[in-house]
């Protein structure tokens, strides 16, 4: 499907919740259906990341339904990935978009009375002189860091414009799955990642891990 006939779609029909069961998301599908789009705020947002292009169905899989198949089923992908250096016999078995981002609270203006002055020195930044009573009106500004996430049998990388490490299995502390990424620790440092194929990112790490502890034994 184009992005065209998408968006079509989900304009005309988002309230019923079409483009959900589209995407095979049939429990909010049904929601959709039966709360008109949730009351019709889900379905202006649908509509937004449509004109916006922040939507999952285009940001798919950089591995295809084979290689999400296999994983799902239990099985290690080798996956062919140019853009990093395997070392001897390393393997790629995980590849997929990600990002980060970073939340910044600023002062976007004052409401109330006052009879102060507001100067806008540079963009983000007001100086504002005397009066009194006013209260500051703040926003959440979010910057997002797109990048991408790799599994081998001897290391978890991650390439990004902003966050980036490359770390053997030894020196992850922990991973922790979320509703929308993951959680990876790595001793006092934690990066948060969104990425849409979490689960098939934990089954790998697990799989791999249970091999080298094998082996250990």
């Amino acid at each position: 499907m184009n992005k065209k006939t998408r968006l079509l779609i989900v304009i005309f029909l988002g309230v019923f919740g079409v483009h959900k069961f589209i995407d095979k998301d049939y429990k909010m599908g049904i929601i959709y259906l039966f709360t008109g789009g949730l009351c019709g705020i889900g379905w202006i947002i649908d509509i937004i990341k449509e004109l916006t292009g922040k939507t999952n169905n285009n940001n798919k899989s950089l591995m295809n339904t084979e290689t999400l198949n296999m994983i799902k089923n239990g099985q290690l992908p080798n996956i062919n990935v140019p853009n990093i250096n395997l070392i001897g016999n390393e393997i790629c078995h995980y590849v997929d978009r990600g990002y980060t981002f970073k939340d910044k609270t600023i002062t976007t203006g004052y409401t109330g009375k006052s009879n102060g002055v507001s100067i806008r020195v540079m963009k983000g930044l007001t100086y504002r002189t005397g009066g009194s009573g006013a209260k500051a009106i703040r926003e959440t500004q979010r910057t997002t860091y797109i990048g991408t996430l790799y599994i081998t049998n001897k290391r978890i990388i991650y390439s990004s414009t902003k966050e980036c490490f490359d770390k053997t299995f030894d020196k992850i502390t922990s991973i922790t799955e979320a509703n929308d990424g993951i959680i990876i620790q790595i001793g006092s440092n934690s990066y948060a990642i969104i990425v849409n194929t979490h689960k098939e990112f934990i089954k790998v790490f697990n799989i791999i891990r249970n091999n080298i502890l094998q082996m250990e034994d």
